[in-house]
């Protein structure tokens, strides 16, 4: 008699840590956003450190509330979007053209990248002053994930975005620090 074969590599997955691809267990590093699949031996958090708890484990999907989110199209004037921040108080906006996300402008942008250069803020379209293809995170990441992302300088305002490409949140270092702080606090029985 013959023994059946078990599953095969091939057929098992690890996800990246920092996309949610499903990759091939054993590669190197992520098919879809290159990050390394090698590291192994990560640190755990204290026992009994919340904050260190919370920051590794908690996805980033317990800081969504989807009440900051805004979209528009690379085809929409500066102006536009301008008034939109004034009206809702709003300091960033993703940029979708086709249902995925080219783009993030945010009030640094405009400052950076418009203010004193145009007359006519309606001839400016948003793809010529948004920063293209932002780093984003996925619902279930960890919230190291978009602290880290922040903290490297890479943004300010972290996209979180399902496997689909469906935003669903934009993190701020204040939603961050406001969790924790719910958190570190002891529940009252």
């Amino acid at each position: 008699m013959g023994t059946i074969p078990g599953p095969s590599s091939k057929d098992q997955k690890t996800k990246c840590p920092s996309c949610g691809f499903e990759n091939i267990l054993g590669e190197d590093r992520c098919e879809q956003c290159l990050h390394t699949l090698m590291q192994t031996g990560l640190p755990k958090p204290k026992k009994n450190d919340t904050i260190q708890s919370a920051m590794m484990a908690d996805p980033v999907s317990e800081l969504i509330t989807g009440k900051d989110l805004l979209v528009c199209s690379p085809a929409d004037s500066i102006s536009k979007v301008v008034k939109i921040f004034q009206k809702e108080n709003k300091n960033c906006i993703l940029v979708y053209e086709k249902k995925k996300l080219v783009g993030i402008l945010s009030t640094r942008d405009l400052l950076r990248r418009v203010a004193g250069k145009y007359k006519d803020l309606s001839k400016v379209k948003v793809k010529d002053i948004m920063t293209p293809n932002p780093e984003y995170v996925m619902p279930e990441a960890p919230i190291a994930f978009a602290v880290n992302k922040m903290a490297m300088g890479v943004c300010r305002h972290v996209p979180v975005l399902a496997s689909d490409g469906t935003p669903h949140s934009i993190i701020l270092i204040k939603d961050v620090l406001s969790y924790l702080t719910r958190k570190r606090k002891p529940s009252r029985s």
